[in-house]
């Protein structure tokens, strides 16, 4: 028996296969490979920046800045090339003769006994001493470069160490004598004014070698001894306080 009430109609169903069929973008097969796409693409980002930091930072300038002083003073010293050492004093030119007579004109001359230029040319060409030609040892005198006011005082000082004894006059005689020094007067005055004798203690190293002579001296005989022109040549006051000093 009908009603006359139309039954609602049946729900549309999808055709049998269509349930299956779902937009590309909401299958899981499509939502796996864009998530792994999207992590590279964020990976390839970050490391191309590090890249273009890293690019950056090497390209950076090298420093040419001049070294402070702190610097400077930690660096070793420079080596400097050693200097110049000054050129020899030039030798005189002369004959092979010539040049040993120099030789041993200079080596007299460094011995301290004192020499003059008229002994030292001597000396050379005695037959008891070099046996130089008298011009090869006038040469060498020449260019001996001697100091002949030194060379007289260094002969008076030998004489007043030599504990003879002498006084003022007697010694400058004995450095002008032809048979001794040969010395100039001015250069025997330079050299007695300048030895630095006393004088007293002089006549006293006389007396007591005529004392210990064996001679047997008074005391007016000693002091006439030392007196003397021939003798000694001391003064009076000089002589009587040698004479004192010895017991006379």
């Amino acid at each position: 028996m009908s009603t006359g009430i139309t039954p609602p109609p049946a729900p549309s169903q999808p055709p049998v296969g269509e349930s299956q069929k779902k937009p590309l973008w909401k299958k899981k097969r499509f939502i796996i490979p864009a998530a792994i796409i999207v992590f590279f693409i964020i990976v390839g980002a970050c490391s191309g920046g590090n890249r273009q930091s890293s690019t950056t930072v090497d390209s950076a300038p090298t420093s040419t800045a001049a070294p402070t002083p702190a610097d400077a003073a930690s660096q070793p010293p420079t080596e400097q090339p050693p200097a110049e050492q000054p050129p020899a004093a030039n030798e005189p030119n002369g004959t092979p003769a010539q040049l040993q007579a120099l030789a041993a004109a200079k080596g007299y001359l460094s011995s301290g006994i004192g020499f003059s230029q008229a002994s030292l040319t001597a000396q050379l060409t005695s037959s008891f001493g070099n046996k130089f030609a008298q011009a090869d040892a006038e040469w060498a005198v020449a260019n001996s470069g001697a100091d002949w006011n030194d060379q007289a005082l260094k002969a008076a000082k030998g004489y007043l160490t030599s504990g003879i004894g002498f006084s003022e006059a007697s010694l400058t005689k004995q450095l002008t004598s032809s048979a001794g020094n040969q010395f100039t007067p001015e250069q025997a005055a330079y050299a007695v004014a300048n030895s630095g004798a006393d004088w007293n203690e002089q006549a006293v190293r006389a007396a007591k070698g005529y004392m210990d002579s064996g001679m047997g001296f008074s005391r007016e005989r000693l002091i006439d001894q030392l007196t003397s022109p021939f003798g000694n040549q001391f003064t009076p006051e000089q002589a009587e306080y040698a004479a004192t000093q010895v017991g006379l």
